[in-house]
């Protein structure tokens, strides 16, 4: 295999894709609008749910992307060798075009013709039965004929080998393509069954022809769709022949940047290097897509992020104000010349209004990112300075013990935001000690107090659930039906001064998993014509909204 780098890669997904006639869907951003469920866009799949199930996409039936995604529910792994918070997914699609002989074969070729992948080092799962679906041997027999031997094909069950959006949605099994890491060519009975620990999953393809309903039936869908993805930053890790992904040219730049303003190596200090280059990566489209630090929903994350980086930057080394500037400074600028022309598109710019859009410049968007983490760091720094004082004062009260109570430690921590780990390295230099033990109880009372508050903070339309108790699901018409007659309208009400109905069918989508509602117009019994500007859903519930 050649060595490739990320912006050849990326090159050579567009060129070949679109030589399969492939258009480019713009990504979407980030950040879902004001009611969506998702607090960041977590897969490629979000924004076309509606099309999986037969409405017409505007650009076709053969689209192509590469879609930035945020998860951070693993962000206190972030610095062993393999979470990320920030990545890039790409994929291709086809709703209702070609289905799975067409994705086995392009898939392979992309693979092998396009990558130089080494065919011996590659293996495939299928989806094995379950009660619903007998075994994909459509797919098996596929990929024997792309050239794939049997023992290199084994059948998973549907725990592993189905995909789906949701608990309901679009679904489907799906056949995954694995490699072979290392220089050796593996024996030829090795696959992802017998060899799991040797093997890297590369590409999946997900065959979604079916639907699981709202009360778990499965049905099958008026189309045949393919849902392919490929992890790009893992792609870089294989392509370039690395350990880690940390080891390739997607963070080798911010990574170099690190080690000259502070002085230090990447070996030996491994762990908060990748803290700090993949913290600042994930902030940086955050606050590009409108996102600011605060104290609650998407914006705690955002400053979550943007602390967590600047403790383990202390804990390397403690810089001066500038010198803290200069290097975010340069890492920003940086990031930009890595991902130029990949996020500077059209999308609606928060901070103004839900429906303006406007084109910023991407400089401008650069200088905005960085005033934005250069404010929070600064009061982060006077955080981090008044706990220090208070710490001090700690270690002289208790210097005979030598023991910081856990009480007092918590009470650092939780009431002034001082953070624990960067407490237990001063004290460790004090040759002090901090109960642990009682502090981590503490620390899970209280995660389980934050996560039973988190289902109201991010629960979205809270304050609308006393107008649809009660109600019955509103049954959604399909795709196939733009208009429909002798619908009941079940409740006509205001919240806020909005005018909202509520029917008990609707041919309108109500906005879901990130994608927008649709917008049409209603003439009730009595001859009242109304405009509706907005469907979204709740509980099951469409609710319009009146123009």
């Amino acid at each position: 295999m050649k060595h490739i780098s990320s912006q050849e890669l990326r090159k050579a997904r567009n060129n070949f894709w679109e030589s399969k006639k492939h258009i480019y869907l713009p990504e979407a951003s980030l950040v879902g609008g004001k009611e969506s469920t998702a607090m960041f866009t977590i897969a490629g799949m979000q924004q076309l749910i509606p099309y999986l199930s037969g409405k017409k996409h505007p650009l076709g039936k053969r689209l192509y992307n590469i879609q930035k995604c945020v998860r951070t529910v693993d962000i206190d792994e972030v610095g062993d060798a393999s979470h990320l918070t920030f990545f890039n997914m790409m994929w291709n699609r086809s709703l209702g075009d070609y289905f799975k002989k067409e994705a086995v074969q392009r898939s392979r070729d992309f693979l092998i013709d396009v990558l130089w992948f080494d065919p011996k080092k590659l293996s495939a799962t299928v989806f094995e039965w379950d009660k619903e679906v007998g075994k994909d041997e459509e797919t098996i027999g596929y990929r024997k004929d792309v050239g794939l031997d049997a023992e290199r094909i084994c059948a998973l069950w549907a725990k592993d080998n189905r995909r789906s959006p949701g608990h309901h949605w679009p679904c489907g099994p799906c056949t995954e393509i694995f490699y072979r890491i290392g220089k050796w060519e593996p024996s030829k009975k090795s696959n992802p069954k017998s060899d799991e620990k040797n093997r890297l999953e590369v590409r999946n393809n997900v065959f979604m022809e079916y639907y699981r309903s709202e009360d778990g039936v499965l049905s099958k869908l008026p189309q045949q769709n393919v849902d392919t993805w490929m992890g790009f930053e893992r792609m870089c890790k294989v392509l370039q022949g690395k350990e880690t992904v940390y080891e390739t040219d997607l963070f080798q730049p911010i990574i170099e940047i690190i080690e000259k303003h502070l002085k230090i190596t990447y070996a030996g200090n491994e762990k908060r290097i990748r803290v700090i280059a993949d913290h600042l990566r994930t902030s940086f489209f955050l606050i590009n897509d409108g996102i600011t630090p605060s104290n609650e929903g998407r914006g705690y994350v955002l400053r979550r992020l943007i602390r967590r980086m600047f403790y383990n930057l202390i804990l390397l080394k403690e810089l001066s104000q500038s010198e803290s500037t200069k290097l975010i400074e340069e890492i920003m600028n940086r990031i930009s010349n890595n991902f130029e022309g990949s996020f500077d598109i059209e999308r609606p710019n928060h901070a103004v209004s839900q429906d303006a859009v406007e084109l910023i410049p991407q400089e401008r968007r650069v200088k905005n990112i960085i005033s934005v983490l250069l404010k929070e760091t600064t009061q982060f720094q006077k955080t981090i300075s008044n706990g220090q004082k208070m710490l001090n004062e700690l270690f002289e009260k208790n210097k005979k013990a030598g023991v910081i109570a856990w009480a007092d430690a918590f009470k650092l921590y939780d009431s002034c935001g001082f953070p624990f780990e960067l407490m237990l390295e001063l004290a460790n230099e004090k040759w002090f000690k901090v109960d642990q033990k009682e502090f981590n109880k503490e620390m899970e009372v209280q995660q389980e107090r934050s996560r039973a508050g988190s289902k109201d903070m991010f629960k979205q339309w809270v304050d609308r659930s006393k107008y649809v108790q009660w109600m019955p699901p509103t049954k959604f018409l399909g795709y196939g039906n733009l208009h429909s007659e002798n619908v009941k309208l079940l409740k006509d009400f205001e919240v806020n001064g909005q005018r909202v109905l509520i029917f008990d069918t609707t041919p309108l989508y109500g906005e879901w998993w990130g994608q927008m509602g649709d917008s049409g117009k209603v003439i009730l019994e009595w001859g009242e014509e109304l405009i509706i500007k907005d469907v979204k859903k709740y509980e099951g519930v469409f609710l319009h909204f009146v123009k």
